[in-house]
Formats: C-alpha cells, sequence, structure tokens
C-alpha cells in the first residue's frame, strides 16, 4: 500500500510539474534558467524517474513557476517536501478547499438534491450516504450538493474519488490530497494525520464511488468523533447499516408515460425523455422532434430505465442510427446500448454491465432468488406468490424488497390516484431483467434486422 502511494504521489509530481510548466508558457530550458534547477533534473522530475527530489529543488521550482495556495501545497506533498498534515492546514488557510466542478447541466433527482443538502447544512447530520445502481448519477448529486454547499457558507470541501478511473474529473491538487486521505481511509496511514489537519474547521469530506462502505466506516466513526464540525457524503452502490448514517437512495430519471392519450411529452416533469431528446438535438439536428420521433425516444429511455449514463451510452450511436434502429436494439437487448461509442478503446469498455453483474453478485442468495422470481414475474405480482416461489416467508420478502431497492435494483412504480394506501408496486428494471434472466444470446449491437449497414433515415 505505502509503495503504491508513493508511485501515485510521483506521478502526480510528473504531471503536476508539467501541466504548471505548460500554463506558465515556459520550456524546459526557460525553467531551468528561472529556477537554476538544470535541464537534465526538470526532465527526470516530468518523466517520473525522480520520486522524492530535495527540497531546495521543489523550493526553487515552486518559486519560479509561481505556485501558490493549494497548487503550491499540493505540489509540495507530491515532492515530499512538505507534510500532508502541514499542506491541507495551508490550503485551508490561503484558499478554501473547491470540489471538482461539475460538467453539464443537473437532470432530475431534485428532491434527493434538496434532502442532502438539507442534511449537511446543518452540523446535526454529520454521515450521509447516497445508494443507488451504477450510472443513475450519484456522482453528479454529490457534486451539485457539494457545489451548493460552498457557494452557500464557503464550507471546505474534501474530494475523494474512491472508483476506479474517477480522478478524471479532479484537478491535479484534488488528485494529491484525495489519494493522501483515500490511503488514511482505508487504514493505509495514521489516523490521526488527518484529524490533526481537519481539527475544528467546519468541512465536508466526501468519499465518491466506495465500493466496500464496511472497510472505511471504521476509520470514518473515528475521525468523526476527532473532528466535531467534520461532515461526511459517501456515494455507493452497497449500502451498509452503521448507526448514525443517514441514507439517501437515489432512483433512476422519471420515466415517460409513452401510452399517455397525447403521447409523451418533453418537460421539467420527464427528465429522463429531456435528456435524451438533448443529445438528439446536436447529435443529429437533421432529425426534426416529430410526434413519432418524441415517442421513439420515449420508449428507448423506458427499456433503458431512465439511467442518465445508460441514456448517453445510447445517444452517443446516434451519429450512426436512427432512432427508430435504437429502438430495435433496446427493446431486443437494451444491454447492447450500454455500451459506449468510445468505449471499446478505452479502459471502461464494458464497465457498466460488470458493475450490474457485480451488484447482482454481491446479493445474499436469498435476494438474488428473489429478484430472479420478481424479474420472471413481470410487473403484476403480490407478496404471497413471490413468497410462495422463492420458498420463503412475506416478512422475508419484504426484507428482500427493501435490500434490493437500497441497491436500486428494483424501482417503484408511480400511482397517479390520489389517496394510494397499501404495499408500493415495485419493478426489477429491464436491464437487470435481463441479466438476472437471460432468455436469449446476446446479439452483437449495433444491428438491424434489415443487415448490419448503419442507416441515417
Amino acid at each position: 500500500m505505502r509503495e503504491n502511494g508513493v508511485r501515485q504521489h510521483a506521478d502526480g509530481l510528473a504531471e503536476m510539474l508539467k501541466v504548471s510548466r505548460w500554463q506558465a508558457g515556459l520550456t524546459q530550458v526557460q525553467l531551468a534558467g528561472l529556477s537554476a534547477v538544470s535541464v537534465r533534473a526538470i526532465r527526470d522530475l516530468e518523466l517520473g524517474k525522480v520520486q522524492q527530489p530535495r527540497r531546495e529543488t521543489v523550493r526553487l521550482l515552486v518559486s519560479a513557476l509561481r505556485l501558490k495556495g493549494s497548487r503550491r501545497a499540493a505540489f509540495e506533498v507530491a515532492a515530499g517536501g512538505m507534510s500532508a498534515t502541514g499542506a491541507l492546514e495551508q490550503a485551508y488557510e490561503i484558499e478554501q478547499a473547491q470540489p471538482p466542478a461539475p460538467i453539464g447541466h443537473f437532470v432530475g433527482n431534485r428532491s434527493e438534491l434538496q434532502a442532502v443538502t438539507e442534511l449537511l447544512g446543518t452540523e446535526r447530520e454529520r454521515l450521509v450516504t447516497v445508494v443507488g445502481i451504477t450510472g443513475v448519477g450519484k456522482t453528479r448529486l454529490a457534486l451539485e450538493a457539494a457545489q451548493a454547499l460552498h457557494a452557500r457558507s464557503r464550507m471546505p470541501i474534501l474530494w475523494v474519488h474512491m472508483g476506479v478511473g474517477a480522478d478524471a474529473a479532479a484537478g491535479l491538487p484534488q488528485r494529491v490530497f484525495a489519494s493522501w486521505i483515500g490511503e488514511i481511509v482505508t487504514a493505509g496511514r495514521p489516523l490521526q494525520e488527518l484529524a490533526q489537519a481537519i481539527g475544528g474547521k467546519r468541512t465536508l469530506l466526501v468519499l465518491d464511488g466506495v465500493d466496500t462502505p464496511a472497510a472505511v466506516h471504521a476509520s470514518l466513526l473515528q475521525l468523526l468523533h476527532s473532528c466535531p464540525r467534520l461532515s461526511v457524503l459517501i456515494t455507493t452502490r452497497e449500502p451498509t447499516p452503521v448507526l448514525g448514517d443517514r441514507l439517501v437512495p437515489l432512483t433512476p430519471l422519471t420515466l415517460p408515460e409513452p401510452m399517455a392519450p397525447n403521447g409523451p411529452v418533453e418537460s421539467d416533469e420527464e427528465p429522463a425523455l429531456g435528456l435524451m431528446m438533448s443529445y438528439l438535438r446536436h447529435l443529429r439536428p437533421d432529425i426534426l422532434p416529430t410526434e413519432s420521433v418524441v415517442a421513439t425516444m420515449a420508449r428507448i429511455c423506458c427499456a433503458l430505465d431512465g439511467l442518465p449514463q445508460a441514456i448517453e451510452s445510447a445517444a452517443s450511436w446516434l451519429p450512426l442510427y436512427s432512432p427508430h434502429q435504437l429502438l430495435e436494439a433496446a427493446e431486443s437487448y437494451p444491454l447492447s446500448l450500454t455500451e459506449h461509442m468510445s468505449a471499446p478503446d478505452s479502459k471502461t469498455a464494458g464497465s457498466f454491465r460488470r458493475s450490474l453483474e457485480q451488484s447482482i453478485a454481491r446479493l445474499q442468495q436469498q435476494h438474488t432468488t428473489l429478484l430472479q422470481v420478481l424479474a420472471a414475474e413481470g410487473a403484476s405480482w403480490n407478496v404471497t406468490e413471490v413468497a410462495r416461489q422463492a420458498r420463503c416467508t412475506p416478512a422475508d420478502v419484504l426484507r428482500g424488497l427493501h435490500a434490493l431497492l437500497l441497491r436500486g435494483l428494483i424501482r417503484p412504480v408511480r400511482h397517479e390516484r390520489a389517496g394510494h394506501t397499501g404495499l408500493s408496486s415495485f419493478n426489477v428494471l429491464n436491464l437487470v431483467r435481463h441479466l438476472a434472466v437471460p432468455s436469449t444470446p446476446a446479439p452483437t449491437f449495433p444491428h438491424s434486422q434489415r443487415g448490419v449497414v448503419p442507416s441515417r433515415v
């Protein structure tokens, strides 16, 4: 663990030095002239050959590059020229720590956003966990909440990406701190170092993409006891009950009603359809949003469960395939649409499906059986019948529904009539159903029944 941490810090220093030099508009030779550090030493640092440069070298480079605030602190941490505690304290004093800037407009989930910001806006609730299925928008919700809290009260935000491949969303200083804090909360380094740096400061620590919450809860509880004004926000696919933790389940975007009398309507009340139509407008401006096209896009949204990541991946195929061809794939094998157009040449190829498979594989056996029964039953079922088929008691069914709901594998069905009472209805997500109860071999997408040649019709 320690060797990996040193390697990550060395890589961070190399990248940070290159980016800082480019931003200053300097060549290696020019930086050498300003700093009195040799060109060879600068080249070796940028290649990652030197893991811990001399303190004087760091001082000269920081001065020549005119680094200030958190950028200077992060540079010195990466170079080993300052203790992590001292660097974080310096970042607090010079400029408030900021969350990564979100990209794109926040869509849907307004009630969940309000719940998270209200819980964390006071110091009474200090541990909040946003839980939900992969691709539902947990990171985006956490970013929006962190931005709102920072803007409202200038609360310092310590943002840590715990998931694989998530570092690209953060700047270099945040990534250096994230590496350090991540080692601490996973028991890789002494907790007192971070507790001393935070002290009594009002701070929000965001742990985004925690794969196994139970592994970090012990450290977090100790940290919360040591830092009375610290709050923690976790995003995860796996809820782990902890005393004092407030769970906020995140469900997919509200689905349109394709069978409505006047057809689907794109509005703020239909965020999934609105998101899909926004992709259509800039990816296929040649297609007019006729009633037929809107209805087709609405059906695609329903097949993809209103999951923002799945909608984005499906939309990436629009430059090659017509909405009707995408609908064919969505209704025959929707998982094929979750492969983003750029994924085959990246490390994320197939990651969406793998995440879904992992969520199902991690279920307890009785919950897996329940999921399969519900998936096979479709939209119409009752607790007694499901209990009989799953060979368990009605109470076990209710506990299983709770577990599946928190993981986002099932979603509640909206009831429009006023005064609806009784047990809520739930549907298994369409994408999950295709994995839980595979009926046909997965076809190769994209294709159409008429052949594999793309159509611009």
